[in-house]
């Protein structure tokens, strides 16, 4: 079992502008762990910092025991943590399976690429069926399974999930956090980055609340329910 993401002190900042100020938090494995926070608190940020798309102005970030502060993003990939990224933004001239292997771009290994298609596919009997259709033919709730899919595809051990909820309806929505939950019990842990407050506590074992570019609540997903600045904020 690897060791957690371990998010320490953090700074970010894009030019002179401030916008993650001494964060920290840790990701378990085998967990799902969420970070709530309306538009504009910090959340596509601390996701970049993670990535290796943005690096921080102070603090570490370390995974599996091994600092990845300053990995750059295939690097990252590399380590075993993958994103799917809000608005699913798959490749629209694409098929669904060249989609899919856009997500192991890294991976050398026929056998393993074939594995990996196996269980997106068993996971997502649609695309199976659909898997030489052009992506950008497809319903929204479909792309979200090429982007989820594609998330998969580099095997990783974390997978951090973008706003799963944008431009769903509320069925596709529980479709998608239903997913959620069966990829956590494969073994891979999740960090779930979400404004729909209500159903990701629900799933969730974790979760931290950030505002204004900093942590202001953290707790069990039952303690976050109960406090009372986050029942204020989300729940009227």
């Amino acid at each position: 079992m690897f060791k957690p993401l371990q998010i320490e002190h953090l700074y970010l900042a894009y030019g002179s502008a401030f916008v993650l100020h001494d964060v920290n938090m840790e990701i378990p494995p085998n967990r799902i762990t969420c970070l709530l926070g309306a538009n504009g608190a910090g959340k596509s940020s601390l996701i970049r910092a993670v990535m290796g798309l943005t690096a921080p102005r102070k603090g570490s970030i370390s995974f599996d025991g091994m600092d990845i502060t300053h990995l750059a993003p295939h690097k990252v990939v590399a380590r075993g943590i993958s994103c799917i990224p809000e608005g699913r933004r798959i490749f629209p001239k694409m098929s669904v399976h060249e989609n899919l292997l856009m997500g192991a771009y890294q991976e050398r290994s026929k056998a393993k690429i074939a594995q990996r298609l196996e269980k997106v596919y068993e996971l997502f009997p649609r695309l199976a069926e659909r898997r030489n259709q052009l992506a950008g033919t497809m319903s929204g709730g479909e792309q979200a399974m090429v982007s989820i899919g594609r998330g998969l595809m580099p095997d990783p051990r974390l997978i951090v999930i973008d706003e799963p909820s944008l431009g769903l309806s509320p069925a596709l929505v529980n479709d998608n956090f239903r997913i959620i939950c069966d990829i956590c019990e494969t073994g891979t842990a999740v960090f779930l980055v979400e404004q729909n407050v209500r159903q990701t506590l629900a799933i969730s074992s974790y979760g931290y609340v950030l505002s204004q570019g900093r942590v202001t609540a953290r707790g069990t997903a039952e303690e976050l329910k109960k406090d009372p600045q986050v029942e204020k904020a989300y729940f009227g």
